[in-house]
């Protein structure tokens, strides 16, 4: 089977759970399709994008971009576009700016063995401020990036188009309108997730109209199945869960013995509504009362700088809190293994990728009730988001009780050695079997 695949590209220097679980995925798949990926890139460097969708003049080094082709063919024989998304944007669009700008645009010349584009400049008004974590004008990247999937799809042969993610959901409609092949969604996060349950706008509309669309949706647990079937109005006959798996790290994670007393209590995600950080920081609170020797880490990064100051109670647990940023893969798993405990008061979480890799490494995890990755850790500690001092309860038996440690960590390994990517894609290709025939 031919499949073609709208996706993320994982990268080091992107926090990205959906990149991870594409990949994974995508690996997997390889080895029973003939599947051709099509990324947007997620890097930071500043790319063709920023050329054509800058307010601002083109510099030395972004005039010599434009002789880059806009379409780079990887290694491994699929495409990455020059159009930079962050999968986890999560700001709808302010209200209209009347800022002039000198606006770039692409042409592409399909007629070039390798597609070229020809600059146009013209003057109008600014359709955004600036917004969002990788650039201003997100609907016209949205454009960009449809208009680039829809001139590569041209030469490409499939029978099933998979776009994982709702800034792939609308090139994965015009495909299937075009091609008249079955679309399936792959949901890894919702935008009724990301905004806290309220101001759903555009992102949201995105999404209800691609599910209503598509032939059929995979989601990342039955806990998000259930809010696509009650918000999003989707029949839970065309909605399959499929979970995420672990992937193995390329490297080797340093087991170092620790050399303090001090018990670690890590947060790990992005600093933002849903991961409930605020009950995190309050947890922090109701521990340190009880006991002194607790710290507790946060990972992660947010949209904005992330100012702990201005959530209440932090000046409670200052002395014993400690923010480390955006950390890479490869650190990641040196803090599960160098923690003690990984704590996730999600309000929201589809599905919680960083709670499985935990366990695999041997971090006992208490969870909120909220995640799809309790679906996976049956029996690893759970408490409500709400129920801080059920958390705070939780944290302090599993310090004080080296049993209840141990029996957390062999029943979580044990619930994630059921998880596979090779099990998974076997179930995708299943669904994608049975809407092709």
């Amino acid at each position: 089977m031919k499949v073609l695949s709208l996706a993320w590209k994982y990268h080091p220097s992107i926090t990205s759970g959906v990149g991870v679980a594409c990949e994974g995925l995508n690996n997997a798949l390889s080895k029973v399709t003939q599947l051709t990926v099509i990324y947007p890139n997620v890097s930071k460097v500043k790319v063709h994008e920023e050329i054509l969708l800058s307010g601002k003049d083109l510099t030395d080094y972004q005039k010599s971009q434009i002789e880059h082709e806009y379409f780079e063919i990887i290694d491994d024989g699929n495409y990455e576009l020059a159009v930079r998304f962050d999968p986890y944007f999560t700001s709808s669009p302010p209200e209209k700016s009347n800022q002039k700008f000198s606006k770039i645009s692409a042409v592409i010349d399909s007629t070039k063995s390798k597609k070229e584009i020809r600059v146009n400049r013209i003057t109008e008004k600014l359709l955004y401020d600036e917004v969002d974590v990788f650039g201003e004008n997100v609907k016209d990247k949205i454009f960009l990036y449809n208009r680039l999937v829809e001139e590569l799809a041209q030469n490409i042969e499939f029978d099933i188009i998979h776009a994982h993610d709702w800034m792939t959901f609308l090139a994965g409609i015009s495909l299937k309108n075009t091609y008249n092949k079955p679309l399936v969604l792959h949901v890894h996060s919702l935008e009724y997730d990301r905004v806290g349950h309220k101001n759903v706008g555009w992102v949201y509309n995105i999404e209800r109209f691609a599910m209503s669309k598509a032939d059929k949706v995979i989601s990342a647990s039955d806990y998000t199945k259930g809010i696509i079937e009650s918000i999003y109005g989707l029949s839970g006959n065309r909605i399959q869960t499929i979970y995420n798996a672990v992937t193995i790290p390329d490297f080797e994670i340093a087991y170092d013995q620790k050399n303090d007393q001090i018990f670690k209590v890590l947060f790990a995600g992005r600093i933002d509504g849903n991961k409930g950080l605020e009950y995190f920081i309050t947890i922090a609170a109701e521990v340190l009362r009880k006991s002194n020797n607790v710290e507790f880490i946060v990972v992660g990064r947010g949209e904005a700088n992330v100012n702990f100051e201005e959530i209440k109670g932090f000046q409670k647990i200052e002395s014993s809190f400690r923010y480390l940023g955006f950390v890479e893969r490869e650190s990641l798993f040196a803090l599960y293994n160098q923690c003690d405990l990984l704590c996730m008061p999600s309000i929201s979480e589809p599905f919680g990728l960083a709670a499985i890799e935990a366990a695999w490494v041997g971090l006992p995890v208490i969870l909120s009730t909220k995640t799809g990755a309790s679906e996976v850790l049956k029996r690893t500690p759970k408490a409500s988001f709400l129920d801080t001092k059920r958390f705070a309860d939780l944290i302090l038996s599993i310090q004080q009780n080296s049993s209840l440690r141990k029996r957390i960590i062999a029943n979580n390994k044990q619930d994630v050695s059921k998880l596979s990517w090779d099990s998974s894609a076997s179930k995708v290709l299943n669904l994608f079997k049975d809407l092709v025939n």
